[in-house]
């Protein structure tokens, strides 16, 4: 009797070892798939020329050189008085939403020196339809309390795009505003029903999604990728991206206008994942990632 409760004991001692083994096993793993999937995101640099009011994104050359220019930003600095730091700074810690020394909220806010952040236009409680739409046509001017504000899906790439400790300068150069220019973005008026909300928000629930155009490639290919020829202008690139507007219709040129933004060389054949933004007639801006294949 007790051999077969010395021999029951061993088995179920043997048997919980090899669960710890496997739990520790499985868990290792994940910690190392989980370290090794944030390790995946790209490097980038963030340039904020305050003097200009924009922001613009550097991805590193073949030299490991942050050269690259990929995304431009409009931006609201600090006005007189709280201005936005000069200097070098890394990002910190990051916030769906975060709660500002005025009372207000910043939607998808990443910290970069102390309380200085990135964040979205402010809103008035943490609700994405309650924004002080007043501020968002304050864009490209000194308007803040010291930190860098941007349209909701700008602060929204950075805080999806830009891992924790980002190198981030701060200067002022009013003649250049950088290398990719400064975008504009649409203004908002009192009677506008939708202005509580940013046009860029990408929330199912926004109402701007009502007309928000869409972008689509004009050789209807099913693998949706952009091809366009070595060389390639911009007129190249009118004739392979198009916009419809939310009813469908095919914009014609010259009522909207096209931008890509990414590590791509229309001079160097190969394969890039860009991101192509269109503006339709409203003003209301469109984005999609795309493959682009040059040659």
């Amino acid at each position: 009797m007790r051999r077969n409760l010395k021999a029951l004991f061993l088995r179920r001692l043997v048997a919980w070892c090899l669960a710890l083994c496997v739990c520790l096993g499985v868990g290792s793993e994940s910690s190392i798939l989980t370290a090794h999937a944030k390790d995946t995101k790209p490097s980038y640099k963030i340039m904020v020329n305050r003097a200009a009011n924009c922001v613009t994104v550097y991805e590193k050359d073949a030299n490991g050189e942050f050269s690259i220019p990929v995304k431009a930003f409009v931006s609201s600095c600090g006005r007189e008085g709280h201005e936005t730091p000069l200097g070098t700074f890394k990002t910190s810690n990051y916030y769906k939403w975060r709660l500002m020394v005025d009372g207000s909220y910043g939607h998808y806010a990443v910290r970069f020196n102390k309380g200085i952040m990135f964040h979205s236009i402010p809103y008035y409680t943490r609700n994405a339809g309650n924004m002080e739409w007043e501020q968002y046509n304050l864009l490209g001017e000194d308007a803040s309390l010291g930190c860098v504000r941007l349209t909701c899906a700008d602060a929204k790439w950075i805080y999806d795009n830009c891992k924790k400790g980002t190198e981030v300068v701060v200067y002022d150069d009013p003649e250049n505003p950088g290398p990719l220019g400064k975008p504009t973005e649409m203004k908002l008026t009192a009677d506008n029903p939708m202005r509580k909300w940013d046009p860029t928000d990408t929330d199912p629930k926004n109402p701007w999604n009502q007309i928000r155009p869409t972008l689509y490639l004009t050789d209807n290919v099913a693998d949706e990728v952009l091809r366009l020829p070595l060389g390639a202008s911009q007129h190249d690139i009118y004739k392979a991206i198009g916009l419809m507007n939310a009813e469908g219709d095919i914009c014609e040129l010259g009522e909207y206008t096209l931008d890509i933004s990414g590590r791509y060389d229309l001079n160097q054949q190969g394969v890039y994942h860009v991101s192509v933004r269109g503006v339709g007639l409203f003003g209301v801006r469109t984005e999609k990632n795309m493959m682009l294949c040059v040659g």
